[in-house]
């Protein structure tokens, strides 16, 4: 939700004691379903899109057999997986407002990113090819709301 004219999880906002009004909205530029409850259907389809699971080529059935990793290779993926999707990053974006249809948004570009740089991952290249128009990519103005 927006607390005080930012974006962020109210379970780990801290109101400090006697703080003047404190000012509490629902995620900015989203349906509202109910009180301070968003829509997150476009968000979760955004999320779904970029595919964010492990592809392999070949057809060995999922959970037969490890797919290891080097420790190298894994610490790439540190911040990347930590995301709980809940929304902030592409509510605050100015870009997403404007083109939340057709421009992905932080949340679901930074999933695309961490499944691209995964050493497990043989789905590159569509991936990559996934993202190629004019919005659902190149609307990001990196403006780092």
């Amino acid at each position: 939700m927006n607390i005080n004219g930012r974006n962020t999880l109210a379970c780990i906002c801290k109101i400090e004691d006697g703080a003047k009004a404190t000012k509490i909205y629902p995620l900015p530029h989203m349906y509202v379903v109910k009180d301070l409850v968003p829509d997150m259907n476009l968000f979760y389809e955004q999320y779904k899109s970029v595919q964010p699971w492990l592809q392999k080529k070949d057809n060995v059935k999922l959970g037969d057999k490890q797919n290891l990793q080097s420790i190298k290779d894994r610490k790439k993926l540190d911040g990347l997986y930590e995301c709980i999707l809940c929304a902030c990053c592409s509510t605050s974006c100015p870009s997403y407002w404007w083109n939340s249809k057709e421009y992905l948004g932080p949340a679901a570009l930074m999933q695309t990113y961490r499944w691209v740089i995964d050493s497990r991952d043989e789905n590159t290249e569509e991936r990559l090819k996934r993202l190629q128009d004019p919005f659902t990519m190149y609307r990001c103005h990196t403006i780092m709301n």
